[in-house]
Formats: structure tokens, sequence, C-alpha cells
């Protein structure tokens, strides 16, 4: 094996323009693949942090027939963690805004309350101090909080001391009993974790729906077995609060599912399009071999005619497959050590977990595999086609005895496969594309354009009154307002693409109460002040906008969207009737403006109807400001004027700012740009490898046919004759691909029509444009060798004959 290992460097090292190609093809192959499946592997194979993590449930709740939700209210969790026999230990957690302060500039920070058990059914503990447990779990009881790893180092400089003392948090004092280790929760934006500690009517309540449940199956019970019990829990919940619960059911899923749900179908998408290109660059590499055995044909038939069996030469051959194979893959490695930091610099915000995507041994070892038997496959074919040999015809007619028959065939079938994929991968990539294109130049209904936003938590403890929080809301807008350059403010509880949305019932004067759990009674609600479509560039298409005049001793006014006014008044006659939404006291609001619909978070999403009230008339302590400019140069730089217009009201009051609101908008569309972008790469790689294919497959058949071309010439063919039949002979090995390869695409769309926004899977133009241009790029490809067979010196070729 030693000898044949030193035999076939000999031989690689005597050709080093064929064996730094196959290995720049192997490299790029490999490490691609190498950076996909690390990814796959990472966020869709690899369990998750927690310990017997394939064990954790996560139960979500949905309305049936109507707007589906995922969160479960409090009133149910309680219900669920009491009868579902199948969970051995339940925890729900809800997001939490604070202020810290009295540590330097006061910050925002981002907080989990969670029950009791939250880290015995994670089994985790913090690596310093301790958690809570049930006990703490309890109004007045719950001033704790447990601090994680990052916020730990960024906020008190990894400081041990600061367990057991007490920190403020929105004007309350926790004091701080554990910090979590670097592993837990990394990668979030979450800086701490407190008790929920509802209070009883709060931890009763069923009809809001905002707390995540998860859930640990006892040893031996299935997650099938939990979701027929909650199937007969929400069947008699619905049966005895109806008003709360008909119409609403409830599912489980794994923890693993629920956090890479949103990536699996584009992850499993592109591992089949590096899948692909890897088959390309091993069809390549294969086309390589069998031109380079049949330059070496000679050389095999002398070792036949001396003795040397079928089986050695076979083994000598592919000792140099294997050889090219395994260094190309430790070539790959590399590259894929620095593809993967690139990746994941471009798309991270797009991928779930990302923070623990890494090359590790299981990823090495697969690369390994796969370099072997990538290499048993390119190096199989033309060990195969080397030693079935004609001695008398070799040792006659020496390489060009090799260019007939098998080997002919095999190397054009290798490039039609090529062809093939290549349209399958640009028609993917032509799809993605015009999907995006599309995405992104629908409107959500507002001009993100020039927009600021900075968000502000009012601590209850200093802002304890509508009063309190009215005031302070209108003084920061009049210091807005003396902003050079800004057009328009206003405030609003929520704001589309940044605040995740509530969801509200909804009531008619003079009609029946809807049915519990019937369609067509829930709508986004936003509480805003007046400029608020102004500064969004909402079109009022009805009525009025609100004003300063509809202060809380005002009378109550809403407006709706134009959703709204379809669904409720077909007849279009909405103004001055009169609704009430689940929000506080019941209260008639008079419909006064209808104004465009907007999309709250994605525009290839569906949205409720929505319902606006003036801020003035249902205050709130969380409130996010928005800022119309010029552009959005001048909105990203107002940041510290915006800061300022808080701190000059309240110099304790921490202000969030980062992104405009079109960053924001960006953002929401970052998967199909990661996506869209990966492919683009792929399928340019793939038509570069396929066009090499056909290019050294038409350069090769010219050099066997030099004579014969020689001799056209001489017998009066003109250059332009030479070049059809060259061209001819790559045009056909290029209709054969286009073809096998629309196929391949209408098979493909299938998979694609999940990933498309308003873009037809099986779209003409896009079938079209892309057989277009592989062809084009086919064509240039043969027109080197189509050339240099024009040129051909007849008496030359004679002459060699």
């Amino acid at each position: 094996m030693l000898t044949d290992l030193r035999y076939a460097l000999r031989q690689l090292t005597k050709s080093p323009g064929f064996s730094l190609t196959v290995l720049l093809i192997l490299a790029l192959g490999i490490g691609a693949t190498t950076i996909i499946f690390t990814i796959v592997d990472s966020v869709l194979l690899r369990p998750v942090e927690y310990p017997e993590s394939d064990r954790l449930v996560v139960v979500r709740e949905r309305a049936m027939p109507r707007f589906p939700q995922f969160s479960v209210s409090p009133g149910n969790y309680a219900t669920y963690a009491a009868e579902i026999d199948a969970f051995e230990s339940t925890y729900a957690t809800t997001g939490r805004r604070f202020n810290l302060t009295g540590h330097g500039e006061p910050v925002r920070v981002s907080a989990q309350g969670a029950s009791g058990r939250y880290f015995e059914v994670l089994k985790t503990q913090p690596f310093i101090g301790r958690a809570f447990g049930p006990a703490e779990d309890a109004p007045g009881k719950g001033n704790v909080v447990v601090l994680l790893y990052g916020f730990w180092q960024r906020q008190f400089g990894g400081r041990e001391d600061i367990v057991g003392q007490a920190i403020t948090l929105s004007g309350r004092s926790y004091t701080v009993i554990g910090v979590m280790g670097p592993d837990f929760r990394r990668g979030t934006t979450l800086d701490l974790i407190v008790p929920m500690a509802l209070p009883p009517d709060q931890a009763a309540e069923r009809s809001g729906h905002y707390l995540s449940m998860v859930g640990r199956l006892k040893p031996g019970a299935t997650l099938e077995q939990a979701n027929a019990q909650l199937a007969t829990v929400t069947a008699r919940l619905a049966r005895e609060f109806p008003d709360s619960n008909a119409g609403w059911d409830a599912f489980g899923i794994t923890i693993l599912e629920n956090n890479t749900r949103s990536a699996r179908t584009a992850l499993y998408l592109l591992l089949g399009a590096v899948g692909a290109m890897l088959l390309i660059a091993c069809a390549n590499i294969a086309n390589l071999m069998l031109a380079h055995a049949t330059v070496r044909h000679r050389e095999i038939s002398i070792r036949a005619a001396l003795g040397a069996s079928r089986w050695r030469t076979m083994r000598l051959l592919l000792t140099e497959s294997l050889v090219l194979s395994l260094a190309g893959g430790a070539l790959g490695i590399l590259a894929a050590r620095w593809g993967l930091d690139l990746v994941i610099a471009f798309g991270g915000d797009a991928l779930p977990r990302a923070a623990e995507i890494a090359l590790d041994w299981r990823a090495i070892g697969a690369t390994t595999a796969l370099s072997v038997v990538t290499g048993i496959v390119f190096g199989l074919a033309p060990a195969l086609a080397g030693v079935r040999v004609n001695l008398i015809d070799a040792l006659k007619n020496g390489a060009r005895a090799a260019g007939d028959g098998g080997m002919r065939w095999a190397r054009s079938a290798l490039v039609v496969l090529e062809m093939a994929l290549a349209l399958v991968l640009l028609t993917c990539a032509g799809l993605l594309m015009r999907s995006f294109v599309t995405l992104v130049h629908t409107s959500p209904g507002f001009d993100p354009t020039g927009v600021a936003v900075a968000s502000v938590a009012l601590p209850e403890s200093q802002y304890d009154t509508p009063e309190k929080q009215a005031l302070f809301t209108n003084q920061v807008l009049e210091n807005y307002r003396a902003i050079p350059g800004m057009r328009f403010v206003a405030a609003s509880h929520v704001v589309p693409y940044m605040n995740g949305d509530w969801v509200l019932s909804l009531e008619f004067e003079g009609r029946p109460a809807p049915k519990p759990g019937g369609d067509g009674v829930s709508v986004q609600y936003f509480a805003i002040s007046p400029d608020y479509f102004r500064a969004l560039s909402i079109p009022l298409l009805r009525g009025r906008f609100f004003t300063p005049l509809d202060r809380k001793d005002a009378p109550r006014v809403a407006i709706v969207s134009e959703s709204f006014v379809r669904q409720h008044f077909p007849a279009g006659d909405a103004l001055g009737k009169r609704i009430s939404v689940g929000i506080g006291p019941q209260a008639w609001r008079e419909i006064v403006g209808v104004v465009g619909d907007i999309k709250h978070a994605r525009v290839d999403v569906a949205t409720l109807p929505q319902v606006y009230e003036p801020l003035a008339q249902q205050p709130f302590d969380e409130l996010t400001f928005v800022a119309r400019f010029d552009s959005d140069a001048a909105a990203a730089a107002a940041n510290p004027v915006l800061k300022q217009g808080v701190l000059a009201v309240d110099p304790a009051q921490p202000v969030m700012l980062g992104r405009t609101l079109r960053g924001y908008v960006d953002e929401a569309s970052a998967r199909e740009r990661f996506i869209l972008g990966l492919f683009g790469v792929f399928a340019a790689l793939a038509v570069l490898l396929a066009a090499l294919g056909i290019y050294s497959v038409i350069a090769y058949g010219v050099a066997q046919r030099r004579t014969e071309f020689g001799v056209r010439v001489a017998l009066g063919a003109l250059p332009a004759d030479i070049h059809r039949l060259v061209l001819a002979a790559g045009g056909k090995l290029l209709a054969l691909g286009v073809l096998l390869g629309l196929a391949g695409s209408v098979a493909a769309s299938r998979v694609m029509e999940s990933m498309l926004f308003r873009t037809s899977a099986r779209d003409p133009l896009v079938l079209t444009a892309v057989a277009v241009l592989l062809s084009l790029v086919a064509l240039v490809a043969c027109l080197l060798p189509a050339r240099r067979a024009a040129r051909v010196d007849p008496m030359v070729a004679l002459r060699a004959e």
C-alpha cells in the first residue's frame, strides 16, 4: 500500500496543473458542503443545551377557526400543569422589561418572569449562587433575580460578590441570588430571570394568552400521549369556560422543533442545493480523471503487458483518486473554517441557535467520510475504464485509442448531468430571487424610510397613574418637536415590525355579543398619539385623524382599518358606529376615521384588522416614539438627540435606541436574503463547474479529432464549417442537459412552493431565463475549442498522423 501511495504522489506531482485543478474543485465542493452540514447539524440535529432535552415539550394554544395564537393563558396553564399526567413537571414564562438603576447610567434590561419550577424542568442550576423555587414564585416573595452570564460580565464586570447584593429594577429592590453559566441561553438577548409571581386574579385569568409553557415528559411517556391528554382537557375547558375557551385547543411539540421550525425547510433545501453542487463537482472531476486516464492509456497498457493484474492497476488509480480526495477534503475543512464565520456574519440573524454553530468533530468526521466516498465515486469510472485495455490498439495508437467508445459516452453523460443539476440550482435561485424582489417591494402599508424609533418602559413605582404616564409622554413629544429636521413625531404602545402585537376581542353597539370562540371577534389594537399616522405615512381613507382634543375627558373615539370596514361593515358605513375592545372597563368608542391596512410583522403573513385608540384615553407604561425625518441617514443620526429628549424629562429613565424602523423592516426578510445569497453562490459555482465540464469535453474532443479537422480543411472546409461541427457537438450535450434540468426543476418546484411569496414555483419566465442563461454560458465555453479547431494547420495535422 505504501508503494501505491508513493507512486500516486509521484504521478500527481508530474501533472501539477491537473492536480491543482482537481484540488480546487474538491475544496470548493467539500468546503461548501461542510459549511451547510455544520449549520444543519448544529441547528436541526444537535440536541438543545439542556439535559435530556428530548423530553422537553413546548405547549401552545390556538384559536381553531380564527387567527392563530401560540401562547397559553395563565388559568389554562394552571389546569394543564395539574392535569396532564404525561408531564412530570412544567413551567411557564413571560417576557418582561426593567430599568436597571443605581449602577452607572440607567439601562433597560430584557428579563423573563418564570414560574417556580423553571430550573427544575430544565435540570440546570446557576454556576454561582442558587436558583429560585416555587416558594418564591408568589406575590410579595418574588423579589429575587438570577443573572445571565453575559449580562453579569457586561454590567457587573464578572464580580462574584454581586450575589447577595440588592439591585434596583424599575424602582423595586431585587436580591441577586445566582448567576447562570456561559452556555445557558447562549446567543439570546435575555439579561436576567425573576419569579413570575402572578397575583391570584391574574393567575386564574383564561382569556389572555401570553405565557410560554414547557413540560418535561415522565420517563416512558410520549409526545403523542401528552397531546391526547391536552385534547381531552381543552375539550372540557371549552365546555366549562365557553366565554374564554370555546374554539381553542392545545398541542405540544418538542423544544428542538419549536426552536428551529422557522428555518427547517430552508436549511434542508440548502443542504439539497449544496449536495447537487457537490455532485456537479464530482462529475467534473470524474471527467478530468477520464481525460487524464486517456493520456496515460499507453502507460497502463505497458503495465498490463508486463504482467500487472487488473486489480493491481485499478488499485493504483483508486489510490490516486483517494489521495486527491483526502487532500481536497483537508483544504475543504480549512475553507469551511473561514467560510463558516463569513456565512454566520452574513446571515446569523436569520438562523436560530446561531451562537451554537461550530465546526466540531462530527462535522470533521463527516467531511472525512465524504472525502473518501467522493474519491471512490469520481475515481471508480476512470479506474474501470483504465483496466479495460486492448493492449494491441493501445500500444499501437497510444492515447488516441482511449478517446473511442465507452469513455467518450461516459464523459458526455457526465456533462449532461452537470448541465441538468446546474439548471435545477439556477431555477431555484431564480425563483427565490423573483420571490425576494416581490417580498421587499410589497408595501407593508406604511413607509418606514426615515423613521427613527426610541422605546421606554416607565417604572410603576414612579409612574403609577395614567396622569403621570400621560405627562411624561407629552413632555417628551414636546422636546422631540423642537429637534431640527423632525417632520412628525408620535408615540404608540406597539409599533409594526418592532413589538409583539396586541390581539383583543371586539363588540359592536346594537349587535348581539359574538359567540365565544366564533369567527371575526378579534382585532389588532394600537394606542397612539396624534400624528402617528403622519409619522408612518399611513393614509387616511375616510373621516379624520386623532387630534390633541381627543383627551381623557373627551368622548371615546377610535380609528379602524379598511379591512375592518370590509369585514364588519360591508356597506362602508362604519363612521359614527360604536365599538368596544377588550381592554380596561367596557366603554363604547365612536369610529371617527378609516385608514389603510398595515402588516405588523411580515408582508407574507396574514394580519387581523386594526383598531386604533388615542393614547391619552388609554395610557401605557411601555411606549415607542416614532419620529419621521427626510432620510434614513438623518433618522440614524438622531439617536443622541432622541435620548437627550427623554433624559431631559427624567434623567433616570433608560432609552432603548438602535436601528431605524427601516432596519426592523429589513430584518424581517433576513431569512430570505440569507437563503437567496447562499443559493446564488451555489448556483454560480454550479454554472462555472458545468461550463468547465463542457469546455473540457469539447476541448478534448477537438484534440482527438485534430487530424480529422486537418483533412476537412485540406479538402476545402471553411472555418465556419469547423465552428458548426464543434458547436453542434456541444449543443447536443447542452440540449440534453437543459431538457433533463427542466424536468428536474419542475420536480424540485414542489419543495420550493412553501419558500415563495406570490411567485409560481413553475414560473415560465424564470424557467426560460435560466435555460437561456445556461445555454449562453455553455456556448461561450464551447467557443474557444471551436476557434482552436478552425485554426488547425492541415499540414501539421497530417504530418503528426
